[in-house]
């Protein structure tokens, strides 16, 4: 038996570990459970690359080098193809900028493009909550990152014959 959705989740509970939202919440029941619940109806890679989309930007330099995940290291341990690949598309490189290159990135990969506006979607209702504690910050999130990202994602999404009509609004 392969990788599954369940394997997914447990190892993006082990990766994240101990990590925090910017609320101080568990990133992993704040952040990734929501998103590969909400990538669920688009079936089972979709719902494994939600629930993983942040683990290789997350643990990179992790003190613990059990708990440092790469691409490869994702393939070793069984990830589909189709899974690494969107979460690859959707990993920020260092000194990368975030519309022109992650954004347009993820765009470009099906599976990735439709994780990212999962995690769009995320982000835009949490702005809400920062808005209430720091509503500049939460203003220049939502008009110079979220909003403009969003726009680009779904610009793809709409004119991609193949896969189009799955977006998450």
């Amino acid at each position: 038996m392969g990788f599954t959705v369940p394997d997914a989740h447990l190892l993006a509970l082990h990766a994240h570990q101990g990590q925090v939202d910017k609320q101080g919440r568990d990133y992993y029941l704040a952040h990734l459970r929501p998103i590969a619940e909400a990538l669920r109806p688009h079936g089972p890679l979709a719902e494994m690359a939600g629930a993983l989309h942040d683990i290789v930007e997350d643990t990179h330099d992790h003190p613990d080098p059990t708990r440092r995940y790469d691409l490869n290291r994702l393939r070793t341990l069984g990830v589909p193809e189709v899974v690494v690949e969107a979460i690859d598309a959707v990993t920020r490189r260092p000194g990368e900028p975030y519309i022109a290159g992650l954004i347009r990135r993820a765009a470009a990969h099906p599976l990735g493009r439709l994780v990212k506006l999962a995690d769009n979607a995320h982000n835009l209702a949490s702005n809400a909550e920062l808005a209430q504690v720091d509503p500049e910050k939460a203003r220049s999130l939502r008009e110079g990152r979220y909003r403009p990202a969003r726009r680009i994602l779904l610009a793809a999404e709409a004119a991609d014959m193949a896969s189009g009509r799955r977006v998450l609004v």
